[in-house]
């Protein structure tokens, strides 16, 4: 993963690389979460991309971020963001 700011370069399943601007990290359920927003998305509607901010194992490890398969993880945390940013 590579940082710039709060841009990251993260590879898909396939090894595409997409940058995504970071718009918050929400906290939920003992966990953070990561609300990224692809940044080469030209269509109408824009849609977040949640992942799970994984710590690495000592204080010098990288952080690492895993997909989310729950659904209703996905909804509170989309939830808590929108509240977390509604000013914006």
């Amino acid at each position: 993963m590579e940082e710039l700011d709060n841009i990251f370069t993260l590879a898909d399943a396939e090894e595409n690389e997409i940058d995504y601007e970071l718009l918050d990290v929400v906290p939920f359920e003992g966990g953070e979460y990561a609300v990224l927003l692809p940044l080469d998305d030209d269509s109408d509607e824009k849609s977040v991309t949640i992942l799970r901010l994984l710590s690495g194992a000592d204080d010098d490890a990288e952080e690492t971020l895993e997909g989310i398969a729950d659904e209703r993880v996905l909804n509170e945390v989309f939830r808590l963001f929108l509240e977390r940013n509604q000013e914006e």
